[in-house]
């Protein structure tokens, strides 16, 4: 009681005093508080009339309401004691810097002593020709006046003209997860991938129809012909760019998630043609983990014999959602080459900032560490702390780029 006392008020603090400007661990503070004071648990219902504050380093108030929705969110993250978090303002609002919008959320990246896993892929996405990837600043959290730590304030992913841009009359937002968060969805013919819907919101059965002739189409010319190219594909059904771009995010920040499937976006282009994205979940990325059969991630630290060992030596997603195909296609992989080629330079300009933001979140994150430790049984982060994990971090990213030279060549 009194460590949680003591780091609440080094939360208060960090928000409230100024700082030098030498210093370059400021983030702002969220502070949340319930209309009735009482803690928020649940994903299901969301807590209406919650006063919001934002409050910058230097005491300054960058957002205030008293209207705001805040639930919990998130799958296995969910189960975890540091709780995330999914906002709704009721009006569109520009944080920190952000694009506007009502619908933000907190991830509370618990498994990730570093913090900055998420923050360092999304990054990554942001640097390829994905059309929209969410924006993030790490923020403190103060929930009913006790410290919860360090959070990535994210975008959500939501369709819209300045976010997931597909056509208001036809269009539509796949998310292939096999975790079931919409009452709408189905799975697909020959791969029996689980599909969620996410706009529209509420689909017509007609609708659903279409979305799953589309898909199962998909999976018809990829798999029911395998001695023929996907030229035909690529022109009719598929943005062959969007998903280079898309699994070269993947296999730089070494995600399994896919194999799953879990968080593997789609929607209908302006176009016609389907794209991959936006990307999400990296909550388990950028480091070695064991796979089994089912697309289950496992801790590489148990050694079981019964999971294919993922390291930075080898290709996470060869055989998740439709790349085990995909990356049978000479076209494909040539399109992936040629992409790492282009975009590398890119990659490698991000090494700088993930130091900088080292520098930022640095205060914050061990306060972070301090209210939170003993309390995560470390499954799959075998670094502990702030710092041990940021330089796992920056050493798996490093290693990474080297070795997709040659795995993405091949």
């Amino acid at each position: 009681m009194c460590r949680q006392i003591l780091t609440t008020l080094l939360f208060v603090l960090l928000a409230l005093v100024p700082l030098s400007p030498l210093r370059a661990s400021d983030i702002p503070t969220v502070y949340i508080t319930t209309a009735d004071g009482r803690p928020v648990l649940s994903r299901d219902v969301w807590r209406e009339r919650t006063a919001l504050r934002i409050v910058m380093p230097d005491g300054t108030v960058a957002y205030e309401s008293k209207r705001a929705g805040i639930r919990c969110r998130g799958n296995s993250t969910f189960e975890k004691p540091k709780k995330p978090y999914a906002l709704r303002l009721d009006v569109s609002v520009a944080l920190l810097g952000m694009p506007a919008g009502k619908r933000w959320v907190l991830l509370a990246n618990f498994m990730d002593h570093s913090l900055l896993r998420n923050k360092l892929a999304l990054e990554i996405a942001r640097q390829t020709s994905l059309a929209w990837t969410s924006d993030s600043r790490m923020v403190n959290v103060v929930v009913n006046g006790e410290a919860m730590g360090c959070y990535q304030l994210c975008q959500q992913i939501r369709v819209g003209r300045r976010k997931v841009d597909t056509s208001k009359r036809n269009g539509y937002l796949l998310e292939i997860d096999r975790y079931p968060d919409s009452e709408y969805g189905f799975k697909t013919r020959l791969k029996r991938l689980p599909v969620n819907v996410k706009y529209p919101k509420m689909p017509t059965a007609r609708q659903m129809r279409k979305m799953k002739e589309r898909l199962d189409e998909v999976e018809r010319m990829l798999y029911e012909d395998k001695t023929q190219s996907l030229a035909e594909l690529f022109r009719t059904q598929l943005d062959m760019q969007s998903f280079a771009d898309w699994y070269i995010v993947h296999e730089l920040a070494q995600n399994a998630e896919p194999n799953g499937p879990r968080s593997c976006y789609l929607y209908k282009g302006k176009d016609g043609l389907l794209k991959a994205g936006p990307v999400w979940d990296f909550d388990l990325a950028f480091i070695s983990v064991g796979l089994d059969d089912g697309g289950d991630i496992r801790p590489s630290r148990m050694q079981r014999t019964d999971v294919r060992m993922l390291t930075g030596d080898v290709l996470y997603n060869e055989r998740a959602w439709w790349f085990d195909r995909l990356l049978q296609d000479t076209a494909f992989r040539s399109c992936v080459a040629k992409r790492w080629k282009e975009l590398r330079p890119r990659f490698v300009a991000l090494v700088p900032r993930l130091d900088e933001w080292h520098d930022t979140v640095k205060q914050s994150a061990e306060a972070d560490e301090a209210l939170w430790k003993g309390k995560d049984p470390a499954r799959f982060d075998t670094f502990t702390s702030f710092e041990s994990s940021f330089a796992n971090l920056k050493r798996v990213y490093l290693y990474r780029i080297e070795r997709l030279d040659s795995l993405l060549e091949k």
